[in-house]
């Protein structure tokens, strides 16, 4: 499991560092930086598919597309990226050519700050994308980049079929960045078991349908293969009794809840699933389930990265802990005020097993509390 990050001198951080846990919440306003906090990893991540140039980062790929180098970096410095998993750290130190379109990896042997500091002594500084240079060793950081998957905000939700990846499916229950895929994985697992240690354990259209079902009452999916065109078709339904429909005949709430349930249960235990926007389209009490939902499987070994701007959802995964389906120490969050200040305005509020949490920064999902101050003439 990913446990920390740090990053140094990229697009709006000077030095950020920011601990993960199995479930951890990316929240805060506009433009605060919570996509660029995750883009070091994406990056990583995508550079580590498309086996590029081990001296090259490309900035631009199937995670993530950042432009040139002048996009990103800041007029000072050279962008840094720290990288933990348990007690193994991989540190790339890059270089920023404006108009380049990657980033370049400088010499592991290059002094630089980093490597001055005392509890980045045992970091390895690979010349490329993370070589190992200990056959002893085991690089869980090499390996969480190399399995990461990525969902994100904009889904592919209203198409009438869906394709087969591009490459071999090599990275179990990669639905793509757009949820492309997830009729394909769907397909492919439909009537395997997803979680066999459990003591009644269920295949994929089973657990899926009870999901959905939990989301939207009476919601079922169902995946057709067109062999001919090499695509899939994807239907839901509201009720047994009910006619399959195309997405654009069902709303947006199931068509975008969809990639991620299939990711999620398809996804090994070990993996990292970074979610932008889980929340969107559904009504209050599904983003809570929601919530209650990424939960119980990040409590299953998977783990699951959230940006996300809804209270709904947190109260969710509150009530996930308050019920045991989840430590209070297997979460984190991290709040994005603003990029002034100490640590970039990123504060950290903590849970308790209660469920409670333990600061409110202004901004700090209290708007409701705001506006109803408001409409009562408290404030």
């Amino acid at each position: 499991m990913l446990t920390q990050l740090t990053v140094k001198n990229f697009k709006c951080f000077t030095n950020l560092r920011m601990g993960f846990a199995r479930l951890t919440l990316l929240t805060g306003l506009n433009g605060a930086g919570k996509s660029t906090s995750i883009q070091p990893l994406l990056l990583l991540a995508q550079a580590s598919r498309q086996g590029a140039n081990p001296a090259k980062l490309p900035l631009n790929g199937s995670l993530t597309r950042l432009g040139s180098a002048g996009d990103i970096a800041p007029t000072k410095g050279q962008p840094e990226f720290l990288i933990e998993a348990g007690n193994d750290k991989i540190g790339w130190r890059l270089s920023a050519v404006a108009g380049e379109r990657s980033l370049a990896i400088s010499n592991a042997s290059a002094p630089g700050p980093f490597t001055q500091a005392a509890e980045w002594q045992d970091t390895v500084w690979p010349p490329g994308l993370g070589q190992a240079h200990d056959p002893a060793r085991t690089y869980s950081v090499r390996s969480s980049l190399a399995k990461l998957i990525y969902i994100g905000a904009t889904r592919a939700s209203q198409q009438e079929v869906y394709p087969y990846p591009d490459v071999d499916a090599d990275i179990q229950g990669d639905v793509g960045s757009s949820g492309e895929y997830a009729p394909y994985w769907y397909d492919r697992m439909v009537d395997e078991y997803v979680d066999p240690k459990e003591a009644n354990p269920a295949t994929l259209r089973k657990r899926l349908d009870d999901l959905l079902s939990s989301l939207f009452a009476g919601a079922q999916a169902n995946v057709t293969a067109i062999p001919q065109s090499s695509s899939f078709a994807l239907r839901f339904r509201i009720g047994e009794s009910n006619e399959w429909r195309r997405p654009a005949n069902v709303g947006f709430g199931l068509s975008y809840s969809f990639p991620i349930l299939v990711s999620l249960l398809t996804s090994r235990p070990g993996q990292t699933l970074i979610i932008d926007s889980p929340e969107a389209h559904l009504h209050p009490s599904a983003q809570s389930t929601m919530g209650r939902i990424l939960a119980n499987l990040a409590a299953q070994g998977i783990q699951v990265i959230v940006e996300t701007h809804s209270d709904h959802l947190l109260n969710g995964v509150r009530l996930a802990v308050k019920n045991k389906a989840l430590s209070h120490k297997d979460v984190s969050i991290h709040f994005f005020g603003g990029v002034e200040g100490a640590q970039h305005g990123v504060t950290s509020p903590t849970m308790d097993r209660e469920g409670n949490i333990n600061e409110w920064p202004s901004g700090f999902f209290d708007q409701n509390e705001r506006d109803l101050a408001q409409l009562t003439g408290w404030s």
